[in-house]
């Protein structure tokens, strides 16, 4: 009385007791789309007796993700569909978080997307995730001046870091 869509016909079996009877039936005993039906059997012929409205459904199905780890990236490399890449195996829509053109910190970083499929009569919305490797990027510092003469004063170099957005 349970059934998940599979895009085909789908229905409870209908056993008449003894096996010869006959019968006919009311409502919905076979269906394609996801849902909640009643079916009642009534005999027919040389025998008499009805089922009662039996509920059954055909429960939405859930779209397949795939969504292979993506190869590691730099700091300062914004995302892009190098690593948002998801696919299903049904039409529909990806949301990415974070989005195409975000920055990330480095370290290893969650990636996640939600998939809400073009036909949600017959699947349900699905999420997955994924694990993204971000290495530090290379930094230098430029140190100057190095000498000075004693002032009486505070006195130290500037220290200049390459890129500019490099913290020390």
């Amino acid at each position: 009385l349970s059934f998940t869509y599979n895009g085909g016909a789908q229905g409870p079996t209908i056993t008449p007791s003894p096996a010869g009877a006959t019968f006919g039936s009311t409502g919905t005993s076979t269906a394609t789309t996801a849902g909640s039906y009643t079916v009642t059997a009534t005999a027919n012929g040389n025998y008499s007796g009805t089922s009662g409205a039996t509920s059954w459904t055909i429960a939405k199905a859930n779209p397949v993700i795939t969504w292979a780890t993506p190869a590691a990236i730099t700091y300062g490399t914004a995302l892009s569909s190098a690593q948002l890449n998801a696919t299903a195996n049904v039409p529909g829509t990806f949301i990415y978080a974070p989005a195409a053109g975000v920055v990330l910190g480095a370290g290893t970083q969650t990636l996640s997307v939600t998939f809400t499929p073009t036909d949600g009569t017959d699947y349900n919305t699905a999420t997955k995730t994924v694990s993204l490797v971000v290495n530090a990027a290379s930094a230098t510092f430029t140190i100057a001046p190095t000498l000075f003469t004693y002032s009486g004063a505070a006195q130290g170099p500037t220290i200049t870091p390459s890129p500019s957005s490099a913290t020390f």
